[in-house]
């Protein structure tokens, strides 16, 4: 037995609905949306197209879409139903189903795209550990900034430089591979790197065999700060995610080499969740200080929460460019100007003053509305 070796199982718990996207995004011909029973069916490709040619309806489903240059007007299961197919009968293509969570006028017919979540073999969503290990090591390179002063000052001016650079994006990349190469990299005498993370092991997290398959499906709305001159306070985006609903539990196992990690002062996987918890925190501070007064409840609630997963979470939650800077001001003025150069097209240039990033990320359930990506880790007990 390797005395170095911690192995501990661990549950991650969903706060609010997390979007961990698996890069396939489909238009409204490529899944049914049932508007009565607010549910969305995912389809089985090869058995779709079958049962479309065993029923002599290819021709006329291709024409169908051929007359709608506007894939996002067409709803394949009210035509469905038009030619006399019940639920019953789709169920032979159907490979999983979402409840529907976003509040829709009933003027509207159909969704717009959705992004898919990864799922496994079942169907049923989860979340990958190369996920979680990201998470994880952005809080520790936090946790790492944050107690190296003389370090964050140097990559400070960095930082300040690569934002003025002709190629501002290449430079902010090569400033971030160059930090995490300091942080947790190490060349031997012998010209050898060593990779500090290697030391942590993280596995999927999942639901477990007895969990049924299920899913929502939120809406992506925008927070803002501008309603006093656009009489509105959320901008919705026209895009939907698949997403793992608040509330649900999973497993995993976390293992840390310990002899390895105690290279960079980390002592135990309990101590890693905190440095992540630390991170949350702190940009959760930035934006409660401009969106606390209106979404206090929301503030409120993510306080449960130790970290930020998946997609829809805000740059804030994904970047730690604004741990380098020690006085909060510099670091909304400097960011401001790259954001600005980042959404040229995007009117928050012009009309939102107050923060940088200038929105807050909600996910809509209904009459619900939550900070996207809010997770809970704990330690549970020895693998």
């Amino acid at each position: 037995m390797n005395d170095f070796l911690e192995s501990r199982i661990c549950r991650l718990t969903c706060v609010a609905p997390v979007h961990i996207g698996s890069g396939e995004v489909l238009k409204s011909f490529e899944y049914l949306y049932d508007k009565n029973r607010q549910q969305v069916y995912f389809l089985n490709e090869g058995k779709w197209a079958q049962f479309l040619a065993s029923n002599k309806l290819l021709d006329e489903f291709t024409a169908v879409l051929g007359r709608n240059g506007n894939f996002s007007r067409i709803n394949i299961w009210q035509w469905l139903q038009g030619k006399g197919f019940s639920a019953e009968d789709c169920d032979e293509f159907i490979k999983r189903k979402a409840f529907l969570k976003a509040d829709l006028s009933d003027k509207k017919g159909t969704l717009n795209d959705i992004s898919t979540g990864v799922c496994d073999g079942i169907g049923s969503l989860y979340v990958p550990g190369s996920s979680i290990k990201g998470m994880l090591r952005t809080g520790i390179i936090f946790h790492l900034l944050e107690h190296s002063p003389r370090m964050k000052e140097q990559l400070c001016r960095k930082m300040r430089d690569a934002l003025q650079a002709d190629n501002w994006r290449r430079a902010l990349r090569d400033l971030s591979d160059g930090i995490e190469k300091s942080f947790l990299e190490h060349k031997d005498e012998s010209k050898n790197v060593h990779k500090w993370l290697a030391g942590l092991q993280v596995g999927d997290a999942l639901a477990g065999e007895m969990a049924e398959p299920v899913s929502v499906i939120v809406q992506r709305v925008d927070g803002i700060t501008y309603g006093a001159h656009l009489n509105q306070f959320e901008n919705p985006l026209p895009l939907y995610y698949e997403c793992i609903p608040a509330g649900s539990e999973f497993r995993l196992q976390i293992s840390m080499d310990r002899a390895m990690l105690q290279k960079i002062g980390i002592g135990s996987i309990e101590e890693i969740f905190g440095y992540c918890r630390s991170f949350m925190q702190r940009g959760l501070n930035l934006q409660e200080k401009v969106f606390g007064r209106r979404y206090g409840v929301l503030f409120d609630e993510a306080q449960a929460a130790d970290c930020f997963l998946g997609a829809g979470t805000g740059f804030l939650q994904k970047s730690f460019w604004f741990s380098l800077f020690a006085d909060d001001g510099e670091a909304m003025r400097e960011l401001k100007g790259f954001l600005d150069q980042s959404f040229r097209q995007h009117r928050h240039r012009v009309l939102d003053k107050d923060i940088s990033p200038r929105t807050i990320k909600l996910a809509v359930s209904g009459r619900r509305q939550q900070m996207m990506g809010l997770c809970k880790l704990e330690v549970m007990h020895n693998a």
